[in-house]
């Protein structure tokens, strides 16, 4: 099924259109590693866990992306037409291939090898560095699909199925999620490393490339600490004691800023002289407090400020608010964002946010059981304000 046709001028505007950030001389040097391969409808052009070198650009034809759940089902996650490409994580050292594709039509397609392709990058960084850039943006929205499509799944079984079987589902659905959010970040590095190891970065390229690997290191560490979270939502024991709120608010807010890196945004807290003592679990309580502040710190991506407010309400509780001018909430987001692994971005939207989804699930849960409860105030655009509210007393 592979033809030596000559490559014409339209392999070169189906690049351009595949690769918009090259320029024509990348494009035409990207040409030259290029080769036809045409397909019938129904092939497997390769299958999940196949080894591979290449990255393949459809130029006619249409392709499904098919993924396998834990039962083998298989799971159509999105159909690729023409000047769309896949393959690209053998560019990245990734020789193991994360989904099958299959041709839903007769397909011709350009075929570039790894090897093909790093001849010519060697003497051109400019290209090895604008085609890598593209390339992991291409891979995060593509895992963005396949954990928005396998969420739909598990929604899907959790309504079908009670208690053991929707706890199952729960389980996988951890799983697949934390490795599509590692995946990306880890091919990253394990990509620039590779580059770097072969002596194929140097100058602003070098830098460029440890710049990335850092901030990849630190998405890592913050899905980390998110697993950690959700470790700790579930304690053996509950320890209820008196506690003194202010000191809650700061352990909370010095781990917060530690863990997100978010000195630069401005915290503002104002305790009432009233606020009592109150009887809590102090470190479940931290952890719900300190999710909400990471929530606020995550979500206001231009570093604007956040308040911590703690007063008594109505003469027989006591309520800690936390506002910040984020991003905000839209209302129809507004009953799920307590749902585990609930994400409010979407496919296409201007910023995407790290971390698991789990945050507000451990909040709620450790107020629940504190007999507390959490409300939602938020406008678009403009900000929001998660507030506990607490009794004074829990027997």
């Amino acid at each position: 099924m592979t033809t030596n046709a000559l490559l014409t001028n339209g392999t070169v505007q189906l690049l351009h259109t595949a690769f918009p950030d090259l320029s024509r001389n990348d494009i035409e040097s990207l040409v030259q590693a290029a080769r036809t391969r045409t397909f019938p409808a129904g092939f497997d052009i390769f299958k999940e866990g196949d080894k591979g070198d290449s990255l393949f650009i459809l130029e006619e034809g249409e392709v499904n992306i098919v993924v396998h759940a834990d039962d083998n089902q298989e799971i159509l996650v999105d159909t690729l037409g023409p000047t769309r490409y896949f393959g690209e994580m053998a560019f990245l050292g990734e020789t193991s291939r994360m989904a099958t594709i299959r041709t839903r039509t007769a397909c011709r397609i350009i075929e570039i090898s790894e090897a093909d392709f790093m001849a010519i990058a060697r003497t051109n960084p400019s290209l090895l560095r604008t085609l890598m850039r593209q390339i992991i943006g291409h891979i995060r929205r593509t895992d963005r699909a396949v954990i928005n499509e396998l969420n739909n799944k598990n929604d899907a079984l959790q309504a079908a199925y009670a208690d053991l079987e929707a706890q199952e589902a729960l389980r996988s659905q951890v799983i697949v999620t934390l490795s599509h959010e590692l995946r990306t970040p880890l091919t990253s590095i394990r990509g620039y490393l590779g580059l770097i190891n072969q002596g194929a970065m140097s100058g602003n390229s070098l830098k460029m490339a440890l710049d990335s690997i850092t901030r990849n290191v630190e998405k890592i560490i913050g899905h980390t600490n998110d697993l950690l979270l959700l470790y700790e939502m579930h304690p053996k024991s509950s320890d209820f004691e008196y506690v003194n709120v202010p000191d809650i608010l700061i352990e909370a807010l010095n781990t917060a800023r530690a863990t997100m890196e978010a000195e630069m945004i401005r915290v503002t807290m104002d305790i009432a002289p009233d606020v009592p003592e109150i009887f809590a679990d102090r470190r479940g309580l931290v952890l719900a407090i300190r999710a909400l502040l990471e929530n606020a710190f995550k979500y206001s991506p231009d570093k604007t400020p956040v308040s911590i407010r703690a007063y008594r309400e109505n003469g027989m509780g006591v309520a800690i608010a936390i506002e910040d001018q984020g991003i905000g909430i839209a209302e129809a987001d507004v009953e799920r964002i307590f749902d585990p692994f609930y994400r409010m971005e979407k496919e296409g939207a201007a910023q995407l946010f790290p971390g698991l989804g789990v945050g507000l699930t451990i909040a709620k849960f450790v107020v629940e059981r504190h007999h507390g409860r959490i409300t939602v105030s938020s406008i678009p655009g403009i900000g929001s304000t998660f507030t506990i509210i607490l009794p004074h007393r829990v027997v």
